[in-house]
């Protein structure tokens, strides 16, 4: 793989004839098209194939990856163009690999998606995914759980070997993440339990590998009580060996202020959950 810098004056062309690539695969490799501009300092990947294979009659996906000692979803990732679609068609080339002078290196990347997600967009995306976080469970004062209709993404994810995340929020239906909500269900030992209960219920029901828990701009005077929140939420969830992920907002100090940051005990969260996700797409609105 080739990270190329723009310079002025360059073309496609000339960047695929200088690296020994194609158009058509520069293009597809960084969802440009013939009519787009490029800018002097944009970074272009070229990705160099090493095997590649024409399809010929008879051949299925399933048997060209397997013939050549590459998973489905490895196959699917090498060839973007194939959209997640698993059906060939004779004289089709498909990437069997590429040729990389980088060091390789264990990566999981987690994508969140509404459960109305365009299921083309899912399939194309799914193959690049170890985790897809399904967007959002709410609950009540009560700790009722509110559901989403998530059983087809679901499904549609684990096709793709890729593990489904369940994210519990309090976020309400006009849009804003409700500090009431919360220390509610932090001063009720009763309501707490029985959403605990329910949360448990749709991991097992709807075949959940875990939990995602994101609860922004709680209150100052509940910094300890969402602690305690996820430590008895993590201790009904370990003995069934469900993973609790706990989202928060980046930031660049201890001491930054703003109820975004301040509310939230960094370290104690850290020490509770099995892995914390660091929302880093919230510099992009604040």
């Amino acid at each position: 793989m080739i990270i190329y810098v723009v310079q002025p004056g360059d073309t496609i062309q000339g960047i695929a004839e200088a690296t020994g690539s194609s158009t058509e695969r520069i293009l597809q490799d960084n969802a440009l098209t013939e009519e787009s501009v490029l800018v002097p300092g944009q970074a272009i990947v070229v990705l160099q194939p090493n095997v590649t294979y024409t399809v010929e009659e008879g051949d299925t996906f399933f048997e060209i990856a397997a013939r050549f000692g590459i998973g489905p979803k490895q196959l699917l990732a090498n060839n973007p163009s194939l959209n997640g679609r698993e059906v060939l068609y004779p004289g089709e080339t498909i990437v069997i690999d590429y040729v990389t002078n980088m060091e390789r290196r264990p990566l999981s990347v987690n994508g969140y998606a509404y459960p109305y997600i365009d299921r083309d967009i899912l399939r194309k995306t799914l193959p690049y995914l170890t985790y897809l976080t399904l967007f959002t469970y709410g609950f009540t004062e009560d700790g009722d759980l509110i559901g989403i209709d998530d059983e087809e993404v679901i499904q549609i994810a684990k096709q793709y070997q890729v593990a489904p995340l369940m994210l519990l929020s309090t976020l309400t239906e006009d849009g804003t993440f409700s500090n009431e909500l919360a220390s509610k269900i932090f001063a009720d030992a009763e309501a707490r339990n029985r959403l605990f209960d329910q949360i448990l219920e749709n991991l097992r029901t709807k075949g959940y590998y875990g939990l995602d828990v994101d609860f922004e701009f709680i209150l100052p005077e509940d910094k300890d009580n969402y602690v305690q929140f996820l430590a008895e939420l993590k201790a009904k969830l370990e003995p069934e060996g469900y993973p609790l992920v706990v989202a928060l907002a980046p930031k660049t100090s201890g001491e930054q202020r703003g109820l975004l940051y301040e509310s939230h005990d960094y370290p104690a969260i850290g020490a509770v959950a099995d892995s914390v996700l660091l929302m880093t797409y919230e510099w992009g609105y604040t």
